[in-house]
């Protein structure tokens, strides 16, 4: 399901939403024009419709027989987001929190409604780690995305719609909500697991000190970040999801209430994954730290043989350097070739000496 990328020509100047306020404003980075698609489905329907977003009323265009799943992309047009949100019945704070990417991750009941305030964390084609906010609102048979960009975050979810996947189509709003969260706990699962294969490449790499270890300082530093963004996001969605195991709420029926277990258990395997790469990474800085001890000492190693040798070679050149008249040694014929045998002779007896005692 693609969308079209709109994007506002100036630049937004950086807004806070720390303060109360009648008003707020979306305080995140990304320019993308507030964009309403509305996709509406039961047992025999399924249709997909543009919503304008200066439509007096958002409520008027959902249907009370079907699943309403209203996509918001890109959140500038802050007016439209918190006039939706006030017209499913949820406060201004709750349009603060949706227009504020810094927000902490978290999962609000209220008697008819759900509030969830999460980030999907993936990585993209370049292999860069991308972080973006998403929050999802449930009231009833009505669900609604809040995406800062365009991106297909959710097009695998159509798709499980259009194919009618376990069923979806004849099933409450309940479980259009968990193939929400299975895509991005999904990703997170993804990221998490690729982090910690390329900590143990590296791994691999600096137990061996004969491999290129030339930027693997950077590396460690490039993915430890990436670990703590996963680690940002997966942590705290895993202490509120059980805030959906136990709700009284009917949204979430009891049919279905094993697809959330599922979901609750891959939020375990993220944080058991991200513990086993912090561990990975404090044990790869140390590694790095001693692989460089033993390079350097190495070298100081090379070197002191370097000068060992050297030491009474330049005793034997600063004896017959001296500028004495009566040294005999100046007068024999072969003294140059005398010379030279001993230099070469000291040489190998103080070589081969060092090796017989394992010194290199």
């Amino acid at each position: 399901m693609k969308r079209r990328e709109n994007t506002h020509l100036h630049k937004r100047k950086h807004i806070s939403n720390r303060h109360l306020a009648d008003k707020y404003f979306y305080a995140g980075e990304h320019d993308t024009v507030t964009d309403i698609r509305l996709t509406q489905y039961n047992s025999e329907i399924l249709h997909t419709k543009q919503i304008s977003t200066d439509d007096v009323s958002f409520k008027k265009h959902t249907d009370n027989n079907c699943i309403n799943w209203f996509q918001v992309s890109g959140l500038t047009n802050s007016d439209a987001v918190t006039r939706m949100v006030n017209e499913f019945g949820m406060h201004n704070l709750d349009a603060k929190d949706i227009l504020t990417p810094q927000h902490v991750v978290k999962i609000e009941e209220y008697d008819k409604h759900i509030l969830i305030v999460l980030n999907s964390t993936y990585y993209d084609v370049n292999m860069e780690i991308n972080s973006e906010h998403i929050c999802i609102l449930i009231t009833d048979n009505v669900i609604i995305t809040f995406t800062e960009s365009n991106n297909p975050v959710f097009e695998s979810t159509y798709k499980a719609i259009e194919t009618n996947m376990l069923n979806i189509r004849k099933k409450n709003s309940g479980l259009l909500l968990a193939f929400l969260l299975n895509t991005i706990i999904a990703n997170l699962v993804e990221s998490a697991s690729k982090v910690e294969e390329m900590l143990e490449d590296i791994e691999e790499t600096l137990l061996d000190i004969k491999n290129n270890q030339g930027n693997m300082g950077l590396l460690i530093q490039q993915h430890r970040r990436e670990y703590m963004v996963i680690r940002k996001n997966s942590q705290p969605l895993k202490e509120q999801f059980s805030k959906l195991l136990h709700t009284d709420n009917s949204i979430i029926s009891s049919d279905i209430q094993p697809i959330y277990n599922d979901l609750s258990d891959q939020l375990q395997f993220v944080a058991q994954t991200t513990e086993s790469c912090r561990e990975i990474i404090s044990s790869l800085v140390d590694l790095y730290i001693s692989n460089n001890d033993l390079r350097m000492n190495a070298i100081m190693k090379r070197l002191t043989i370097v000068s060992t040798l050297f030491i009474p070679l330049t005793f034997l050149a600063g004896i017959w350097g001296m500028n004495f008249k009566n040294m005999p040694e100046l007068s024999w014929q072969y003294g140059y070739g005398i010379a030279w045998s001993l230099i070469l002779i000291t040489a190998i007896a103080t070589w081969s000496y060092m090796r017989k005692k394992d010194w290199f």
